[in-house]
């Protein structure tokens, strides 16, 4: 019996997909729960499963093509079953529409070790196997900048690892990585200033500077689908969602005390900024209902839940995981997830349950040395917070002057449902939870 095979709807905002590659082949034995594809959204690089059993006999859809969702992509029946002709002709308008990114382009010469050789080298294109593509999501590696050693320049997987090695081993500051990981930079590749050749951020935003230039001089960039989904969500925001903007400084220093003590007994995972941010959150969120609401057709629905969101760029945009119930979990709990979403976020492989549902937002450019910024509400939610890097200030206290670590706080939040003076309220709670952070790991 023939069964058609549905490009699937994997998220509320997607509604185009594209094909990243086939793991069966056509004549391939299928079984019910097998991976048939792997597929990529503006969010995430997803598997699609087999919901029937039989053999896979045709393919309608061909890699690197974006597809509407609901798309028929192939069809699976008994071995040596007709395909309907239907069905044919549209994997022959599948396969026309493909025809131009498949055409061979002309060939260039690519280095291999001392020699040269004649390779293709289209546009954009990276020659990898699916072992070393998937080892480069696992590892955070660049594959654009990963040397082949395989036939013809073609990357294997040891490359991937000898790269991931090698950057491993150059010394940066952790600033320094995080902006090499988000703008894809191998670090091996950047000269550093700090003490005995160590790379420190000002050499990889450096380093990032030149590439960007040459990217915009005269060149049209298509919109990826993830850079076309932000556009459309924060105009949605901007045009229907009438914010107000709150500030306020949090006085950190006993919080970074805590942290750095609780890290240094190293029990466990480190614990980031953002952790103690986001449980100082979920008790705002406890204590005022009203903020831990959304809109609904027909009125204001008072959420049960506390789902918090922190902001994770990427190299084409930026993605938005979700920790479930903040207030139920441990601090160390909130870490540990906190870090897988973050990892799975860069290498796409978060799933559409892990970016959806969040009550608010936390975004953080601190690492970046701004003092504070005005951030865009995610439609959905009722705020998002914006945090600074954190400053050493004089300040008078207790009767003395004395220097304190403060950062600044900035809460935009959906006037429909949050009033100016609830939002003070719930912005003084958070102040409130970072500057007694003891009460955010009992």
């Amino acid at each position: 019996m023939i069964q058609k095979v549905i490009l699937p709807k994997l998220g509320e905002t997607v509604e185009v997909s594209t094909i990243e590659r086939w793991v069966k082949n056509e004549g391939d034995a299928v079984a019910t729960g097998d991976i048939l594809c792997e597929i990529t959204t503006d969010k995430a690089t997803l598997e699609v499963e087999s919901y029937y059993r039989g053999t896979l006999l045709k393919i309608l859809a061909p890699t690197g093509k974006e597809l509407p969702v609901g798309s028929v992509i192939a069809v699976i029946g008994e071995k040596g079953e007709a395909v309907p002709a239907e069905l044919l002709d549209q994997a022959v308008a599948a396969a026309g529409a493909g025809a131009a990114k498949k055409a061979p382009p002309p060939a260039a010469k690519v280095a291999v070790a001392a020699e040269t050789v004649e390779a293709a080298a289209p546009a954009g294109r990276v020659f990898a196997s699916p072992r070393a593509r998937r080892a480069a999501r696992e590892l955070l590696v660049d594959l654009g900048r990963v040397k082949g050693t395989g036939p013809g320049g073609r990357i294997v997987e040891a490359d991937v690892e000898t790269h991931a090695k090698t950057a491993r081993a150059v010394r940066a500051s952790p600033v320094a990585r995080k902006i090499a990981e988000q703008e894809g930079i191998a670090l091996v590749a950047v000269q550093g200033t700090g003490h005995a050749g160590k790379v420190m951020k000002e050499d990889v935003l450096r380093a990032a500077a030149p590439a960007a230039e040459a990217a915009l001089l005269g060149e049209v960039i298509p919109l990826t689908p993830m850079r076309r989904i932000i556009a459309e969500r924060m105009l949605e925001s901007k045009q229907k969602i009438p914010c107000y903007y709150l500030e306020i400084d949090a006085d950190v220093t006993d919080l970074v005390c805590l942290r750095n003590k609780l890290n240094a007994k190293g029990d466990g995972p480190k614990l980031s900024f953002n952790d103690f941010v986001l449980k100082a959150c979920a008790i705002a969120l406890r204590t005022f209902p009203v903020v831990n609401s959304r809109r609904v057709e027909g009125g204001i629905e008072r959420r049960g839940e506390v789902n918090i969101g922190f902001a994770v760029g990427l190299d084409d945009g930026l993605i938005v995981p979700v920790v479930r119930d903040v207030d139920r979990k441990t601090i160390r709990q909130v870490s540990a997830e906190s870090a897988n979403l973050t990892e799975r976020a860069r290498t796409r492989k978060l799933l559409p349950d892990e970016y959806q549902g969040g009550c608010m937002t936390v975004s953080n450019l601190g690492m970046y040395g701004i003092r504070s910024f005005i951030a865009i509400v995610n439609p959905g939610e009722s705020t998002i917070l914006g945090l600074g890097t954190v400053q050493d200030r004089v300040v008078f206290r207790q009767g003395g002057i004395q220097v304190r670590k403060v950062m600044a706080l900035t809460l935009s939040a959906d006037h429909r449902l949050v009033d100016g003076m609830q939002g003070a309220q719930f912005l003084e709670v958070i102040r409130d939870g970072l500057e007694a952070p003891q009460r955010l790991i009992e």
